[in-house]
């Protein structure tokens, strides 16, 4: 039995308090827009840790959506949607599988800004923490489960003449801490690239 399963449910209530948090006091220092962006890309290969069992994370697709609001000058602070195709196979005993499934993290992040009018290119370095939700792994033996995810990454931004804001997204996604009432299971670190536009 595991012994703390509410683990990843206090980081994500902690930081969702610390997000609203931040939004008051944001408000006397907001400077510039705020970004609605979509993005599409790959996520990599990497270790699945299950209990006593060792899986491999096969390539596969992941995506998301993100609002970012000013936090001064040179920060933005914002909310998250990712979604992970998390593509599980083992040939490990006692029994081999190979599995997918979608996993939903819910994202806190902070970005740095590094954009300005008068250039094409732009950076947005960030770190983030979220909540993970996936479905039920059957031949994983994994039930509905839960996961406290981080994440570091940087944004590459280009704007267009006509203001268009296209981007390029590449990091590390980790989920240290997670899995469901009976079984103990962590992620990655896993590599991601995505492309994708913000306006």
């Amino acid at each position: 039995m595991r012994s703390v399963s509410w683990f990843p449910h206090i980081y994500f209530y902690v930081f969702l308090v610390f997000i609203c948090s931040a939004g008051v006091v944001a408000s006397d220092f907001e400077e510039g827009d705020s970004y609605t962006g979509v993005k599409l890309g790959l996520v990599g290969s990497g270790d699945v840790d299950i209990a006593d069992r060792e899986a491999d994370q096969v390539s596969s697709f992941t995506g998301g959506v993100f609002f970012d609001l000013p936090f001064g000058s040179r920060l933005f602070y914002g909310l998250s949607a990712d979604f992970f195709s998390m593509s599980w196979e083992s040939e490990n005993p006692p029994f081999p599988f190979e599995e997918s499934e979608w996993l939903l993290d819910l994202g806190v992040n902070l970005k740095g800004n590094f954009v300005s009018e008068f250039r094409a290119f732009g950076f947005r370095p960030g770190i983030g923490v979220g909540f993970g939700v996936l479905r039920r792994m059957e031949m994983a033996n994994v039930a509905g489960s839960t996961y406290l995810t981080l994440k570091a990454f940087l944004e590459v931004v280009y704007s267009t003449p006509n203001d268009f804001l296209f981007l390029v997204d590449g990091g590390v996604w980790y989920a240290p801490s997670g899995g469901d009432t009976d079984t103990d299971v962590k992620v990655g670190p896993l590599v991601f690239l995505r492309a994708g536009v913000m306006f």
